[in-house]
C-alpha cells in the first residue's frame, strides 16, 4: 500500500494518513513501527531494493559472459515489471528523493550504492575489447546504471507488461552484441 502511493504520488505527495487505512492500520501503529513518514518512506525503499537487487544478482549467478549477464538481467527488469509495476516506479521515487530531500539523502545513498554495485558486477564481466582499463569499465558502470534507471523512468509511461517487455527487447538489442 504505501510503495504503491510512494511511487505514485511522491513523498511529498503521499500522507501517513492516507497510507494507515490502505495498510489496516491506525496512524498512530505507523508512527510507532517506523517513527515518522521518513521512516517509513526508508523501510519501503529498503524492501524494494532488497528485492530488485537480490533478483538481478540471482540472474546474472554463474554467468561469466558480459552479454548474457546484461541480457539476463534485462529479462530479470521484465519480469520484476510484471510482477509489479510499482517496484520501478519506487526505486525512481528513491533516485529523486535521495537528491532533493535532506531529511532521506543520508539513509537513501546506500540503496542507490547497490544498483551501482550491480552495476559495477555487470561491467566487470566486460571482456578487454570492450573496455580497455580501469576508467573504460567504470564508463560502463555508469552507462549501466543510465540505462537501467532509464528503464525505471520508462516504466512509470507504461501500463502494459508487454507494452516494457517490448521496450527491454529493444535495449537489449541496442546494448547486447549477440
Amino acid at each position: 500500500m504505501a510503495r504503491e502511493l510512494f511511487a505514485s504520488q511522491g513523498y511529498a505527495g503521499t500522507s501517513v494518513s492516507e497510507i494507515a487505512p490502505r495498510a489496516d492500520v491506525s496512524v498512530p501503529v505507523l508512527y510507532q513501527r517506523f517513527g515518522s513518514k521518513a521512516g517509513l518512506f526508508v523501510a519501503v525503499a529498503e524492501d524494494v531494493y532488497e528485492l530488485g537487487i537480490t533478483r538481478l544478482n540471482a540472474a546474472i549467478d554463474g554467468i561469466e559472459d558480459f552479454d548474457e549477464a546484461v541480457s539476463a538481467a534485462l529479462r530479470e527488469f521484465a519480469g520484476l515489471y510484471a510482477m509489479d509495476p510499482s517496484l520501478a516506479a519506487m526505486v525512481v521515487t528513491v533516485l529523486v528523493e535521495a537528491e532533493r530531500n535532506d531529511e532521506l539523502s543520508g539513509d537513501l545513498k546506500p540503496l542507490l550504492r547497490q544498483l551501482r554495485g550491480f552495476a559495477d558486477r555487470l561491467a566487470a564481466l566486460a571482456p578487454p575489447e570492450r573496455v580497455a582499463g580501469d576508467e573504460e569499465r567504470r564508463d560502463l558502470s555508469r552507462a549501466l546504471v543510465a540505462v537501467l534507471s532509464g528503464l525505471m523512468v520508462s516504466s512509470m509511461q507504461m501500463h502494459r507488461a508487454e507494452d516494457y517487455e517490448r521496450l527491454v527487447d529493444a535495449i537489449r538489442a541496442l546494448v547486447v552484441r549477440r
